[in-house]
């Protein structure tokens, strides 16, 4: 019987997950600006400041670099939405939207060139790499999905399709790192931020709500 393939976990700091960490933005930003297949090992290896023999020790291909990308960003954005979950039941959902795009921007903002890749280089993944990398953007989507829905449910929000605004404020979000060009001439990020917040609320309708919200939501709204 083969052993079960162990999954990389680079969520603790050590040596090695920094290594990690240090090679796949790296990868990432030669892919996008040289193209998946024009890009060689080498050529990490030798802007990580590391041998090509050394590069082999973290990863077996430059193939293997696509998983790692999954596999690097869902940890990172499994960790947000659990604690947005575990926030749900008594936070209210005006706030908690606000928050979860506050997150999910912040780490956009970390693997912008990561994030062009996908959209770029796609048609170079797996099959079985694109279902990991759907599966990915599902979790996101559907996490605004749920604020959504329990935000119409509190009579704080109004959507015919929540599904259709989440996959909204999911682009809204990536657009920072896709027109990077355009808005951070216009934006800090935390400017950017904001102006989502303000999107995504009008979105579904809770401008209108927020004119005249109920007196414990108006007092952390303030404070958001």
């Amino acid at each position: 019987m083969e052993p079960k393939k162990q999954s990389r976990k680079i969520k603790t700091r050590s040596p090695k997950n920094e290594r990690l960490k240090q090679i796949t933005t790296t990868a990432a930003s030669l892919f996008y600006k040289n193209g998946y297949l024009k890009t060689s090992t080498r050529e990490i290896a030798e802007a990580c400041g590391i041998s090509k023999g050394n590069l082999y020790h973290y990863i077996k291909s430059k193939d293997d670099l696509l998983d790692l990308f999954i596999e690097t960003t869902t940890g990172s954005f499994d960790e947000s939405n659990k604690e947005v979950l575990s926030e749900l039941s008594f936070m209210s959902p005006t706030l908690l939207l606000k928050k979860t795009i506050r997150e999910t921007l912040l780490i956009i903002d970390g693997i912008q060139d990561t994030i062009l890749f996908w959209y770029q280089e796609s048609k170079n993944m797996s099959r079985e790499q694109l279902v990991k990398l759907f599966k990915q953007e599902m979790h996101i989507v559907n996490l605004f999905k749920i604020i959504i829905e329990e935000g119409c449910k509190k009579g704080e929000f109004t959507s015919s399709d929540p599904m259709v605004a989440a996959y909204n404020m999911l682009i809204l979000c990536d657009a920072w790192a896709i027109k990077r060009w355009y808005f951070k001439k216009k934006y800090t990020l935390e400017g950017y931020i904001a102006h989502c917040q303000e999107i995504a609320l009008n979105g579904v309708n809770a401008g209108a709500i927020r004119q005249s919200p109920p007196a414990s939501v108006k007092s952390r709204i303030k404070n958001t």
